[in-house]
């Protein structure tokens, strides 16, 4: 019976360990995304079908904000997608 104890203690304290570390983790190595492209992301419907020439959603958005993508190059999202996209990066740059 002590050696289930022992065993579920070590267990917790494994596991407690490891969490804390994956927090700090997350804190030390965190990437900072830039807030126009999670805002041109959100308008996106999201297929990440490649039409545009990027690899998935996450790609045309930073591309649109950098300058490198057409705001109409979502073909699936359609002129509405376009339109946001372009009032978003207007936005921006207007601010």
């Amino acid at each position: 019976m002590r050696v289930i104890i022992a065993t579920i203690i070590i267990s917790f304290g494994i596991s407690f360990v490891l969490g804390f570390l994956l927090g700090v983790f997350k804190k030390v190595f965190a990437i900072e995304v830039n807030p126009l492209v999670a805002k041109v992301r959100e308008v996106l419907p999201g297929v990440n079908c490649g039409a545009c020439g990027y690899p998935g959603c996450d790609g045309f958005a930073a591309g649109c904000v950098a300058g490198e993508a057409p705001t109409n190059g979502c073909r699936p999202g359609g002129p509405k997608v376009a339109e946001q996209i372009g009032a978003i990066i207007k936005g921006a740059a207007g601010a």
